[in-house]
């Protein structure tokens, strides 16, 4: 697996995310190899885990081009360029239920 993907799903798992999926895109989409999924408990805890994943991130000097979204809407995107994280409350996962729109691909 991609270093930067073991290194996502590291924090993720040390700041207590539930759920957490990695699912190579790369051969669905030229703009990505890897989503990283996960689910938080509460709102505090997406802030926490995007804070996370970005102050990892950039403390590796790995660079990623931005973050979308706020805890108070259930879904944070980091896009770290090959490398797609998605943070959800576990309501908005099921309802955007994007496993599903990428089931085609291969689960790692």
């Amino acid at each position: 697996m991609d270093k930067v993907v073991t290194l996502i799903k590291k924090v993720l798992e040390d700041h207590k995310a539930e759920d957490i999926s990695v699912i190579d895109v790369s051969e669905r989409t030229p703009f990505a190899e890897y989503y990283v999924l996960c689910s938080a408990t509460n709102i505090r805890q997406i802030g926490a885990l995007a804070d996370a994943v970005i102050d990892k991130l950039e403390e590796k000097k790995i660079n990623y081009s931005h973050k979308e979204g706020t805890p108070e809407s259930g879904w944070i995107l980091i896009d770290a360029y090959h490398v797609i994280v998605n943070i959800f409350s576990k309501e908005e996962r099921e309802r955007v239920s994007i496993e599903q729109v990428l089931s085609n691909s291969k689960k790692k």
